[in-house]
């Protein structure tokens, strides 16, 4: 038989691991594991900063831009997007290039 003690660990793992998976993505360049993204500061064509992403799965790059641009973006470019139900490992990953709105 379980314990109650058995049950209210599961019970707090599984509120952990929810709050961990809904966190928002990374505001900051670098990697970012849990939008499967990463971001980098370039140089667009233009002479001015932009963001390049890159991610692996469908909706990351668009939540990155989200979180990186506090919710207001321009889309310079976008190469190779991800899809829902695509085949990533022959797509490889999808890259978008944003900037910052004021």
């Amino acid at each position: 038989m379980v314990s109650r003690a058995s049950v209210r660990w599961i019970l707090v793992l599984g509120m952990t691991a929810l709050v961990a998976a809904c966190t928002n993505p990374s505001t900051v360049p670098g990697p970012d594991p849990r939008s499967d993204t990463t971001a980098t500061m370039i140089t667009w064509t233009d002479g001015k900063q932009a963001i390049q992403i890159t991610c692996g799965m469908a909706g990351g790059c668009q939540n990155r831009a989200l979180a990186m641009c506090k919710g207001n973006y321009t889309t310079l470019n976008m190469e190779n997007m991800p899809t829902r139900g695509d085949a990533s490992v022959v797509r490889g990953t999808g890259t978008v290039v944003v900037r910052c709105a004021a």
